[in-house]
């Protein structure tokens, strides 16, 4: 099909929806706002290139061509809800003239938008990461808990899961309610943390010994079904890792699995603390602490890039000190903020991250 055969569908689709609902646009959206516009769709659920191609050209086989009309589609098999669509060039339209007086009604008539570069800038970025929920934090102080596991039922007790029961006694302060669910965790103190860096190199670990905090360990969430005695029972409904005698629980609140994106602070500078399992190196898809939080400036969704400082030696033969040089290492993401901590998760590393390294925002 010819462009102009395109544009005629094109039109003819806007005419409809217009005469059938007052509503100017061309499917959802159309435009004609600079040199470089022309129509556009918004993509929805279930959308592919395949089948947009057969709607508006009659030819599915014709999708690299619709591919190629959109340099901001860097996968032609991962479109998303919300995306802008170039179906018709404005330069394909200047070429048709203005014969088809129905044709180009239809398409001055249309509500303007953005162009797909602008539609593109202000479309939020996220980041998905399915372990959220397990990602636990670190605070200078440990929150007070709401109640502590005493006696453990189930067919393993060593590999507790989902379905099987733990009794909890619960704080005096805070009662606990039925049918709500709780946060299992333990506590590390800053002394037990900094027993795994054996093998950290001493400069660095002391650029953070003094603000490790309290890291709280997450193992699963439980519900309370019911009181009894003075105690509550409560059925595990999920479990990140094993639930032991003597942990706490906290209140649940779920988190998005879905985190906004965001440029970090270009004034931010700060070190590496830990990563949450204990190792003293760690990379990609690994969780871990820093030493900046929110009275920082640290927000959930920042990215930041670690890096460690190299020195070369100096080119200038009357100068003896060397130049220290920043090499970059890995990215991570923030996922959580406290006061004065936070939680990452690396999503990028060339080599592994350890206590002490450097991290600060680079564009």
């Amino acid at each position: 099909m010819d462009i102009k055969a395109k544009l005629r569908y094109a039109a003819l689709l806007s005419l409809i929806f217009i005469f059938s609902s007052g509503v100017s646009g061309l499917a959802d959206t159309t435009t004609q706002v600079s040199s470089e516009t022309g129509v556009y769709y918004t993509v929805k659920k279930g959308d592919t290139l395949w089948g947009l191609s057969q709607k508006f050209s009659d030819n599915p086989y014709t999708w690299p061509d619709l591919w190629s009309k959109n340099g901001q589609l860097t996968n032609p098999h991962l479109i998303y809800p919300g995306q802008k669509i170039k179906l018709v060039h404005r330069s394909d339209l200047d070429k048709l003239g203005t014969a088809d007086k129905a044709m180009d009604a239809a398409i001055e008539d249309a509500e303007p938008v953005e162009s797909a570069e602008t539609a593109k800038e202000t479309e939020p970025r996220t980041y998905y990461y399915s372990k959220i929920e397990r990602a636990g934090f670190m605070r200078r102080e440990p929150i007070t808990p709401h109640g502590s596991v005493f006696k453990l039922k189930g067919t393993d007790q060593l590999m507790l899961g989902e379905g099987d029961t733990i009794y909890i006694k619960a704080s005096e302060e805070t009662p606990l309610v039925i049918g709500a669910r709780y946060v299992t965790y333990r506590t590390l103190t800053p002394r037990q943390i900094t027993a795994r860096f054996l093998d950290v190199d001493r400069k660095k670990l002391n650029r953070v010994r003094k603000e490790i905090g309290t890291q709280h360990y997450l193992s699963g969430v439980v519900e309370i079904t019911g009181e009894r005695g003075g105690f509550f029972i409560g059925r595990i409904t999920d479990s990140y890792r094993s639930i032991k005698l003597n942990d706490m629980i906290m209140p649940y609140k779920k988190r998005s699995r879905n985190i906004p994106i965001l440029d970090g602070l270009e004034s931010m500078e700060g070190e590496i603390i830990t990563a949450e399992e204990g190792e003293t190196t760690f990379g990609e898809d690994m969780v871990g602490f820093i030493n900046r939080g929110t009275a920082d400036g640290i927000a959930k969704g920042q990215v930041y890039t670690v890096f460690y400082y190299e020195t070369k030696k100096p080119t200038d033969a009357l100068s003896d000190k060397g130049l220290r040089v920043p090499v970059n290492i890995g990215k991570f993401i923030v996922l959580d903020a406290q006061e004065e901590t936070a939680t990452i998760l690396v999503t990028d590393s060339i080599q592994g991250l350890s206590p002490g390294d450097h991290f600060a925002f680079l564009k």
